[in-house]
């Protein structure tokens, strides 16, 4: 049972690779928490230092989150003894929320971070590629929808734990095998990310609440990037 505690931390460790920090610093010399937003997320990178590092930065959060599910699920809950398919799908998706909360929250930066959608796709994809599909999908309806960046993200986090439980809920229910992805460890793993996400948002909440934050006025891409 100890699995069930040790792989979060597993999962935390990983997601706390300041990625971002680390380029922006060696590349332009600033401390990316000191720049645009504020934010240690690769749309701070894009504002700090360009379109390619962003993109490095994106690759290696959405590692981060791949690795810690993808460690933990094929050889963590496999030594000594091997667990079932069960304790193991689940300590696979607390090993993905582990790495989403330590995106958020990075302890060698007094506990900043970004929004860890890029960790939160990475763990999907030992969890269930489907819910990738989802994610990106419904984001841009969101957004353009919603017009708040984060609020549209967190959308898009729903929907893909909403798709594990309907499959979880409808497909057990009527006995139809899901042999393709779990459906249980997406929805486990789904609701559990975006319990810490609201908690990451608070403070997004009350600068929106006071207007500090504005809703988008048109439809241009550019206006992600503030």
């Amino acid at each position: 049972m100890y699995q069930y505690f040790i792989a979060p931390i597993i999962g935390y460790l990983l997601g706390s690779i300041p990625f971002a920090w680390l380029i922006v610093k060696l590349v332009t010399g600033k401390d990316v928490r000191k720049e645009g937003s504020g934010s240690v997320s690769t749309r701070n990178t894009v504002r700090t230092a360009g379109y390619f590092w962003a993109i490095l930065t994106a690759s290696l959060d959405v590692t981060k989150g791949f690795l810690a599910a993808f460690l933990v699920r094929f050889y963590f809950t496999q030594l000594p003894v091997a667990l079932s398919d069960d304790m193991s799908i689940l300590c696979t998706a607390l090993a993905g929320i582990g790495a989403f909360a330590g995106h958020l929250w990075m302890p060698w930066l007094g506990f900043k971070g970004g929004k860890g959608f890029a960790v939160f796709s990475g763990a999907l994809i030992v969890l269930n590629p489907y819910g990738i599909l989802v994610w990106w999908l419904s984001l841009p309806i969101f957004l353009i929808i919603i017009r708040y960046s984060y609020l549209g993200g967190l959308s898009a986090t729903i929907s893909a734990a909403l798709l594990g439980m309907f499959f979880f809920i409808f497909g057990h229910a009527n006995g139809i095998p899901n042999d393709y992805w779990s459906d249980w460890g997406v929805m486990v793993h789904g609701f559990g990310c975006v319990v810490v996400l609201l908690l990451r948002l608070i403070p997004d909440f009350k600068a929106m609440k006071a207007g500090e934050i504005k809703r988008w006025s048109g439809m241009k891409v550019s206006q992600w990037m503030r």
